[in-house]
């Protein structure tokens, strides 16, 4: 016999309930102590998923894949009972406020804090996937909002990724106007369907309303099937690319980074119109007259920016494999040649710098005006002025990174010189030790400029420019090969005594 509404004092497999904490379509959750007196959570689920073989077998397969996993925005899965009908799962005990309760209490989440949120659980969401788990019940009563940051909760309803042949079951599916389209229709849940809780989630952040509105089942199902969210009041940009996120169709949607981009965008760049408090209905979005739109590096579609005529202002995706490669060809180089790798470094940067100025001017045009064919030649004209905006803006970011770096070398040396060389004062500074620090300081320079001060514009222009060179996973992997492949034979030529050539400034001598 299931037992409901437990009293404080109740035992259950080792644990003692303190307290109720809620209750939904797979069981009641519960405050409890262990026999060590930790407090933890514990969620005692239906009888039927004790009696049903292949509920458990499901289970099991996903607590031992979930408590392999180990990240700050995921509930830690403690312990598990489902050789019973009275099945259990215990968790970590996550201290804080629900998303809907702190939704519901202060209202809708400002564009910065809803960016945060986005990323926050969009990395959570990378891990639980790749311990191959699908949550597949993200909603806002499954966030918890944190000192530290929100953390996902709530495991009664994932499943593992290949468990495909364990459908069979009479689970609750999950929880309407949070559950995909796909899943309503029966599907097997996949990555997919958490993306899409995702966007979910972000829209009853971003409004303080349910995303398929209220009233019975029936209507909020048929709402979710036929992609009709309510974003009104949202801007244009985020309440756009949210809409494109929610498609009833999986293959229609824009991409996990598409939308973090366009979110962070539209925190650090409000549109002129825009009014946080009341923004007016948003427009809805006629995907076949968008006149541009990148592929995502995961073959999903994505976007950042949408204007009032369909046009969307193309994404600029991190290259993290690319860049990786590339600081290791910097430290390579620049334990070389120095100055010269220096000279070239500040060079390329004002070249990204001038071309994320005058490419997201071009966007800008567009998303106000339309296209025109004047726009690519009037960008080319613009570059002159565009250059002048990337040396001005470069210049206090150089500034700030080269104090900062003469900083760490003055410690690298104060603590470690004699180490690195023991020449007499005076001397001049050789060595392959001498080379690496230098080229590890060089580094330095790069990441605090990257990162530093006005920093943004350089990181964009980048992005634009390795999808304009080296487009798509070829190019990616030709850029991350070519550098490790000349960062290779840098190193090589090092270890074989080759010395550093400071060419065209004169060497340093070692201080006294």
């Amino acid at each position: 016999m299931e037992r409901i509404g437990l009293a404080p004092g109740t035992p259950i497999g080792g644990y003692t309930v303190v307290a109720p904490l809620g209750s939904g379509g797979m069981g009641a959750v519960y405050r409890v102590v262990d026999d060590g007196g930790n407090v933890v959570a514990l969620k005692l689920l239906h009888r039927e998923v004790g009696a049903d073989p292949v509920a458990r077998t499901r289970l099991l397969r996903e607590v031992a894949a979930l408590q392999r996993l180990r990240h700050p925005a995921v509930a830690r899965v403690l312990d598990a009972e489902v050789d019973s009908t009275e099945a259990f799962i215990v968790t970590e005990l996550v201290a804080g406020s629900s998303l809907d309760q702190v939704v519901r209490r202060e209202g809708p989440l400002r564009a910065a804090p809803l960016a945060d949120l986005a990323d926050a659980l969009a990395d959570a969401l990378v891990a639980v996937h790749d311990a191959g788990v699908v949550h597949r019940d993200l909603k806002p009563s499954n966030v918890m909002m944190t000192g530290d940051g929100p953390v996902l909760i709530d495991f009664g309803l994932a499943r593992t990724a290949d468990d495909s042949p364990l459908t069979a079951t009479s689970l609750v599916a999950g929880s309407p106007g949070f559950l995909a389209p796909e899943l309503i229709d029966g599907g097997d849940p996949t990555p997919a369907v958490d993306w899409w809780g995702w966007a979910a989630v972000l829209a009853f952040a971003a409004t303080g309303r349910p995303p398929y509105g209220t009233g019975s089942l029936g209507q909020v199902l048929a709402r979710t099937r036929g992609g009709e969210p309510d974003l009104d009041g949202l801007p244009t940009r985020s309440g756009a690319v949210l809409h494109w996120a929610l498609s009833a169709d999986p293959d229609d949607r824009a991409g996990p980074d598409g939308v973090r981009e366009a979110l962070r965008d539209q925190a650090e760049h409000p549109e002129p119109d825009d009014d946080e408090e009341d923004d007016g209905p948003v427009a809805v979005v006629d995907h076949d007259a968008v006149t541009e739109v990148i592929d995502s590096p995961d073959g999903e579609p994505g976007e950042s920016d949408i204007g009032t005529d369909g046009y969307v202002r193309p994404p600029a995706y991190p290259r993290w494999g690319s860049l990786a490669a590339a600081a290791l060809l910097v430290v390579a180089a620049g334990a070389r040649w120095p100055a010269a790798t220096l000279a070239t470094v500040v060079g390329m940067l004002v070249l990204v710098r001038t071309v994320g100025s005058d490419v997201e001017a071009l966007h800008t045009r567009r998303m106000r005006r339309g296209v025109s064919r004047w726009d690519v030649p009037r960008a080319l004209v613009t570059i002159p002025w565009h250059l002048v905006l990337s040396v001005l803006g470069l210049v206090p970011a150089l500034v700030v990174a080269a104090a900062g770096t003469v900083v760490v070398g003055g410690l690298t040396w104060r603590f470690a010189g004699a180490a690195l060389s023991p020449a007499e004062p005076g001397a001049a500074l050789t060595g392959w030790a001498v080379s690496l620090v230098v080229g590890l300081l060089g580094l330095l320079l790069v990441v605090l400029t990257w990162f530093g001060p006005l920093g943004r514009t350089t990181r964009v222009g980048a992005r634009r420019t390795l999808a304009a060179l080296a487009p798509g996973r070829a190019g990616a992997g030709a850029v991350v090969i070519a550098c490790l492949v000349a960062a290779t034979v840098l190193f090589s030529q090092l270890a074989d005594g080759a010395t550093t050539t400071w060419w065209p400034v004169p060497p340093p001598d070692v201080p006294s």
